[in-house]
């Protein structure tokens, strides 16, 4: 028995010791760029003249140090298309845009900051027509938290309260809220967008929703006294006029449990909590990206991606489901639980797939465009007849960067869709865009980027992510519908948006202008 318990200590040394050792090697390589990586270059990492507040501008393959000493390697900026939400013109007055409760508006890198290391990088795979205004707080026994403002004029806008892990808990959205006497909702059908009389209040309070629940009502799903998070998201503003879509920034109250109420900088400080206005942990672990990626059955320069023509995305229920899929298949759920993950929005599911540059320098992600609103202009009228509220195709980086380098939502990609209503989106980095990939071809193109996000990491790495929010009741195609990985193509059907690899810039160019799309179609499964 001393002898197995000796043979068994040694063992666990032995273990402690490799893990030591993996987790040094993951720290240095995560310490400098390894310079036999060869990096496409770009001119414009940035909004503008520079990134709103001024921060260092990255060197010209993307490298920044952060201000806590770490390096990344941040995404190229893309050229504007009509209708972006952020854009140079507005990016400075929107980062002014903030309070005490509301520490200020989160987007790409590039737009407010270069700093990874500031409240303003967003970290959590950003949709670009979407600006985020993540706050923490805590809320004591028996007290609350109420809300006043204005609607937005935007397309949706809703918020969403999460767990430390960055699961979604509850969420209270734009057509949920009822008005203020006197005030109506822009948000609901028949009811004009432009309304002048379109005041709300809400509360905030601790634990899970009752039953019946109340309205106006957001929950945190968390114990009185525990530091949770609350998101303000502001999906396409009325003309990007500014992220919070020509309103203030709601007002803040706090009412504790005797029923005294404060109001403004004592609210906030009532409700004060160590992660308000701090950037958020990433999801995974870079160290444990970098151990991953390095793991012996995986190929490390593709990581997650697949050398073939055709490939759907698959759906997204949650962290480790992604984890599992892309690192260790043997262990993947076929029966996972839909619980989100990265600050995912409680109204919205996702798709996504897995790309390398070494596979193909250009793909073309394709299916039937669902029904949502047009709003940018200012549209008056609230459309009734919709599939979903909004949806939107962006690149991304890591599981560990979680940055984005571009994206494309339905109100600009309609410009792509056939008599048949597919769309055509061409993805591929700006040195691989073909000529023919313009809105006067008929078809849509977004960034691919330059990579994984990671210092020592792979420049060939992207991921694509398919965003369906606030799906109607009677529309049975979207990501809400399926709820078991495999079912995909039985659920969406055309709606299932597939990645086709066209290999390389010369093959596309050979579909000519208007692009031949009739060619792309033949490469879909029947």
């Amino acid at each position: 028995m001393k002898k197995l318990l000796k043979i068994a200590g040694v063992l666990l040394l032995a273990l402690i010791a490799l893990l030591a050792a993996a987790v040094w090697w993951a720290t240095n390589r995560l310490a400098k760029d390894d310079p036999s990586i060869v990096r496409p270059h770009y001119s414009r990492f940035e909004m503008g003249q520079g990134a709103a507040d001024g921060s260092p501008k990255p060197s010209d393959t993307g490298y920044v140090v952060d201000s806590a000493g770490r390096g990344r390697i941040a995404p190229p900026m893309p050229p504007e298309k009509p209708m972006d939400i952020h854009t140079a013109a507005n990016q400075k007055s929107n980062l002014a845009l903030r309070s005490c409760f509301w520490p200020g508006p989160r987007a790409r890198s590039g737009v407010f900051t270069n700093d990874a290391n500031s409240f303003s990088w967003e970290n959590q795979f950003p949709d670009t027509a979407t600006t985020y205004v993540p706050t923490a707080l805590k809320i004591a026994d028996g007290a609350k938290v109420i809300i006043k403002g204005e609607f937005p004029h935007m397309r949706h806008w809703n918020f969403n309260t999460y767990n430390p892990r960055g699961e979604p808990q509850d969420s209270l959205n734009d057509v949920e809220i009822q008005p203020d006497t006197g005030s109506v909702n822009p948000f609901l059908p028949g009811v004009p967008r432009d309304a002048k009389n379109r005041r709300y209040t809400f509360t905030i309070v601790n634990g899970k929703p009752a039953s019946p629940r109340p309205p106006n009502t957001l929950y945190t799903n968390a114990d009185a006294g525990k530091e949770v998070y609350l998101w303000m998201r502001n999906y396409v503003p009325d003309l990007s006029a500014d992220y919070l879509g020509g309103v203030a920034l709601p007002a803040v109250s706090y009412q504790t449990a005797g029923g005294t109420t404060v109001e403004g900088d004592a609210a906030c400080e009532a409700t004060m909590a160590p992660m308000r206005g701090k950037q958020l942990p990433s999801s995974v672990d870079s160290r444990a990206w970098v151990l991953l990626t390095h793991l012996p059955w995986i190929d490390t320069a593709n990581v997650g991606a697949k050398d073939v023509d055709v490939r759907p995305l698959q759906s997204f229920f949650n962290r480790k489901q992604v984890v599992a899929d892309m690192f260790f298949p043997m262990l993947s759920s076929k029966d996972p639980e839909m619980v989100g993950g990265w600050w995912s929005n409680k109204v919205t599911r996702y798709g996504y797939v897995t790309l390398s540059r070494n596979f193909g320098e250009v793909y073309v992600l394709t299916a039937k465009l669902p029904k949502s609103p047009k709003t940018w202009h200012g549209d008056k009228d609230n459309m009734a007849d919709y599939d979903m509220r909004y949806s939107s195709v962006c690149t991304a980086g890591s599981l560990t960067a979680a940055t984005t380098p571009d994206c494309i939502y339905d109100e600009q990609l309609a410009a792509s869709a056939d008599a048949d209503g597919r769309y055509t989106l061409v993805i591929a980095s700006q040195q691989d865009r073909p000529s023919n990939a313009t809105t006067q071809c008929g078809v849509a193109w977004i960034d691919m980027g330059n990579g994984d996000g990671m210092v020592g990491g792979s420049p060939n790495y992207a991921s694509v992510i398919n965003r369906h929010t606030q799906v109607h009741d009677n529309f049975k195609h979207s990501w809400f519908s399926v709820t078991k990985p495999g079912t995909e193509k039985e659920v969406m059907g055309d709606y299932l948006p597939y990645v086709l690899n066209l290999k390389t810039k010369a093959r596309f160019e050979a579909l000519g202008c208007p692009v031949d799309t009739s060619k792309l179609r033949a490469m879909l499964p029947k």
